[in-house]
């Protein structure tokens, strides 16, 4: 073979070579931008997917409070626009194959209903929204779950396919290469080559591996404590649940726990100091997960508690955490972790260099009572962690089979209520208040009744905090504001009378909130045509001391209007004398507590007799409530108390007795006879039977 021949030969396989290499490279570099993109849509799959789960999460606190707030309905639109955002590039990326086509509208299904569903919620229709999700979003999230999966699992199988591909392209080429070199008489490692590219293969699958980690992460934790989040402990409490099923000595326990108060500590140091001390409440309840006893704690709870299985700590949002204890021995290691996050959370919170002391309510529900679902449980545990703050802060409450029927019968109650007013169901009722000094009827305090179909007259205890909590309380008591002004108008135009007869209404702490109350008031006084001096605006001590500085603000406008103020329940709380010097009060009402007391402790008639003259020092007038004795009334007159009102007198009565009242001469009496006498007078005539109008 000539030199040229050769070189010619040579020219030839070197060209071959570089083709090769070429080849190789482009080939390489398509099978990477393809798997490039499947990775970054299997992100964003699974993005969508947790974004999904988190719009479920918020569906179920939705209807656990029974409401959609305004936290609730920002987080559910941020799930949302993600969604949309993730299908809108899904789309973009891969409309053209295909790989996707069935994400985009199994999640426009699941968007739509749940949309739905929120707003039925909204609008207070919550069976009409558990039906709506049990029918519809329930099937709509497997369809999307499923979509996602499949379309994860084709790009998977995709990428496999790429990646033999590539692995076997690269080999290819460099075994062209070597071949080349070899014909060249250049020597390459052609191991080293080959390690390289596998090195490269192995850093990507574990960049791929690392991010499905990451993402399957995300999904199942909360991200400020990186405990389990709602949908990683409702799974593993649907485990637990299914596992008794199967194994009938199987038992777990639910303990759900709230952080007492924490809404305070967001309002007075914000949001930033509110994550803080999450993190460290959730580093205590860490300890509090069970572990081996040395020595029993208490010996009627049987014993020590084994060490925790696969117990779970999880955030389920706000200041709400929840922990699954699995194969406990019987229901007291709930009692007994309850007992020990009480204990590890005792010792004061470090939160911006304040010291913040921290009570939790906690309830706990234990699988003896043979559940069927999940959310029996998590039902269960939420109802007794409810019964458990009612007694107060820093308690436990064990589920029993009677909460249940409670809960039930609770919401019956509050929805009875929300149409009590449109129904006509609501009462007005009028204690009168009488004057100590000359025996005559001063007026009347506005008491609300509710006369509920199938239960009768309805006490105020037995509805009144259910208004309270469910926000009720507001539109009851402009509803009763408007009624009594309303009526005390109408009396005092068939009974005129000087000083004209007054009414007084109790606000609540919800209704006292409210920016536009002045308003609301002057409003009112303005249909009802009744002139402001008749008015007493009455509130309890823990109204006033919510926000003192505003309290007074709202006084001083209040009676600026003409209206007269009055303290109600006073020295039952915890006010300061200070705070009680600087509000503009007019009228300080003596607690029944004290009233009745002052025969049977000598210290509780020295407590009102300095209550009535610090009032009289004050310049305000003494209102006493409860009076129930002739000693009681013979003794408040004695210490210079101006007015009295109590069962001595009268009881609450509906309106046709208060104008028989009325209509008597007891609003003219006069002090000539006794004091016996007088309520003998008032009893007769308002017990006395008056037509229905």
């Amino acid at each position: 073979m000539t030199s040229t021949q050769t070189r010619l030969r040579l020219v030839l396989i070197a060209t071959a070579g570089c083709l090769i290499i070429l080849l190789g490279i482009v080939s390489v570099y398509a099978v990477n931008q393809s798997n490039k993109r499947r990775v970054e849509t299997e992100t964003l799959l699974y993005e969508l997917e947790a974004n999904a789960y988190g719009l479920g999460s918020n569906e179920w606190e939705a209807i656990a409070n029974l409401k959609v707030d305004s936290d609730l309905q920002h987080s559910s639109e941020g799930f949302r626009r993600e969604i949309l955002n993730e299908l809108e590039t899904i789309h973009i990326s891969h409309a053209r194959e295909g790989l996707a086509d069935k994400v985009q509208p199994a999640a426009l299904r699941f968007l739509t209903d749940m949309q739905q569903e929120f707003a039925l919620i909204s609008d207070g229709h919550l069976d009409e929204a558990r039906e709506l999700n049990r029918s519809r979003v329930d099937l709509d999230f497997d369809l999307l779950d499923r979509a996602i999966h499949e379309a994860i699992t084709r790009f998977e199988s995709e990428t496999q396919h790429s990646n033999r591909t590539a692995l076997l392209s690269s080999i290819a080429t460099l075994l062209g290469c070597l071949a080349a070199i070899l014909f060249l008489t250049f020597r390459f490692e052609r191991g080293r080559n080959l390690e390289k590219t596998n090195l490269r293969l192995q850093e990507l699958v574990n960049d791929l591996s690392l991010s499905q980690k990451q993402l399957s992460h995300l999904a199942y934790h909360d991200s400020l404590t990186q405990l389990a989040n709602r949908a990683l402990f409702m799974d593993q409490l649907t485990q637990c649940v299914n596992r008794t099923k199967r194994h009938p000595d199987y038992r777990f326990a639910v303990v759900y726990i709230d952080v007492d108060h924490f809404k305070t500590v967001n309002d007075s140091l914000g949001h930033a100091a509110g994550d803080q001390l999450i993190v460290q409440i959730a580093e205590r309840l860490m300890r509090s997960i069970r572990r081996y006893d040395i020595v029993p704690q208490r010996a009627e709870l049987g014993g020590q508690v084994r060490a925790a299985g696969n117990d779970i700590l999880a955030r389920l949002g706000g200041d709400i955490f929840a922990i699954l204890l699995d194969d406990i021995r019987d229901p007291s290691d709930g009692i007994r972790v309850a007992e020990r996050i009480q204990q590890n959370l005792a010792s004061s919170f470090s939160v911006e260099g304040r010291p913040l002391q921290i009570s939790v309510s906690i309830g706990i529900a234990a699988s003896a009572t043979n559940y069927s679902a999940a959310e029996d449980v998590w039902r269960d545990a939420d109802t007794a962690m409810y019964l458990a703050r009612a007694g107060g802060d820093s308690r436990y409450q064990m589920c029993d089979p009677a909460m249940h029927a409670a809960a039930v019968s609770r919401l019956k109650l509050e929805s009875d209520l929300g149409q009590a007013e449109s129904r006509g169901e609501l009462q007005v009722y009028y204690q009168p208040i009488v004057s100590l000094q000359n025996g005559c009827l001063s007026g009347f305090e506005a008491l609300i009744r509710w006369q509920r179909p199938g239960f009768g007259l309805v006490a105020p205890l037995e509805f009144i905090p259910v208004a309270e909590e469910t926000g009720l309380i507001v539109s009851i008591g402009s509803w009763v504001l408007r009624e009594a002004c309303g009526q005390m108008r109408a009396w005092q135009l068939l009974f005129p009378s000087k000083p004209a007869l007054t009414i007084a209404v109790n606000f609540s702490a919800r209704q006292f909130g409210q920016s536009d109350l002045v308003e609301q008031v002057k409003r009112v006084l303005s249909e009802t045509h009744l002139d402001p001096g008749s008015l007493r605006i009455e509130f309890t001590e823990s109204v006033a001391m919510q926000d003192a500085e505003r309290t007074t603000r709202v006084l001083n406008e209040l009676k600026a209007l003409g209206l007269c103020t009055s303290i109600d329940d006073f020295g039952t709380g915890y006010s300061s004398l200070s705070y009680l010097i600087r509000l503009p009060l007019d009228i300080l009402k003596l607690d029944r507590s004290f009233v009745s007391e002052m025969y049977k402790n000598k210290d509780s008639r020295h407590i009102v007799n300095t209550i009535i003259g610090l009032a009289h020092n004050l310049e305000m007038d003494v209102v006493a409530e409860g009076i129930e004795t002739l000693e009681q009334a013979d003794e408040l007159k004695l210490l210079g108390c101006q007015y009295a009102q109590g069962y001595f007198f009268s009881k609450p009565i509906n309106r046709n007795s208060a104008e028989a009242l009325l209509k008597s001469s007891v609003r003219d009496a006069d002090i000539s006879g006794t004091m016996a006498e007088l309520s003998r007078r008032f009893r007769g005539i308002a017990s006395a039977p008056a037509p229905n109008p």
